[in-house]
């Protein structure tokens, strides 16, 4: 399948102001979602989260409907949490799925030997992934990893299945490594085949944690130099430089001021 066909059919044109998911709904849906955690986010089953980025911000304007769809956006970028509070005056911390963020406080609740709660990851290649979960349980010995499985689907049929077994599974959790707008599509057919858990998306996340626990050094960490640090480190990052240092300045001011 490709990338369309495993999204579905998204609407690939749109600007930001049209389908409900106007620059304004965008930043209050990020601040509440932000006020929300960790607490509310862990314990309310059947939400759908994901991560936006600057890089990603021209697939939000793109697919306006599939975001609003989302029950939290979280903030992947030091950059857009700049822009966010210089255009509109928001404190928003950068919070992702991945062990500078989100997944450490997710994998330390799991790993409290007196939780229950399972979790099951879909994402990358197959070999990979299973690297990346012998990472993870070698860190955290005390979470409960109900399943894993690839990320690629060679027809509408295996892809549909992949979901029914995560129903059936039933995790408290599930961690989706697609990319987008591939992962939030997943994660909405996924709910509406039943599925009751709390879903969120992670990009690059799984394939990152496969050779080491930590991806990012601690200073990258402390210097907010993530970004830097992968078109360092992985192929094909250098040309997303436009979409982050150009179109997403350009088109966030725009949007901001049409909106407010």
């Amino acid at each position: 399948m490709n990338a369309k066909e495993q999204a579905g059919i998204l609407n690939y044109g749109a600007p930001l102001t049209q389908n409900k998911l106007s620059a304004k709904r965008f930043v209050d849906k990020i601040s509440k979602t932000a006020g929300q955690y960790p607490d509310d986010i862990f314990s309310t089953p059947g939400k759908i989260y994901t991560c936006v980025n600057p890089y990603s911000y021209h697939l939000v304007r793109n697919n306006p409907e599939l975001y609003r769809q989302m029950d939290g956006l979280f903030v992947d970028g030091f950059t857009m949490c700049l822009w966010i509070k210089l255009l509109w005056n928001r404190k928003i911390p950068r919070l992702s799925f991945d062990m500078s963020g989100m997944a450490v406080d997710l994998f330390n609740l799991l790993n409290d030997n007196t939780s229950e709660k399972s979790i099951y990851f879909l994402g990358t290649k197959q070999e990979i992934l299973e690297q990346t979960v012998s990472q993870i349980r070698n860190s955290y010995p005390g979470i409960n990893v109900k399943g894993y499985r690839n990320g690629y689907f060679n027809s509408a049929e295996e892809r549909a299945d992949a979901i029914q077994k995560i129903v059936d599974l039933n995790p408290h959790y599930t961690i989706i490594g697609l990319g987008s707008p591939m992962q939030e599509q997943f994660a909405l057919d996924l709910r509406k085949a039943g599925y009751k858990g709390i879903a969120f998306t992670c990009g690059g996340f799984l394939h990152q944690t496969s050779s080491r626990i930590n991806y990012y050094p601690k200073w990258i960490n402390k210097l907010n130099l993530r970004a830097f640090y992968r078109l360092y480190k992985e192929k094909g990052m250098a040309a997303r430089l436009w979409q982050v240092l150009v179109c997403f300045p350009a088109y966030f001011i725009y949007d901001s001021l049409k909106t407010r």
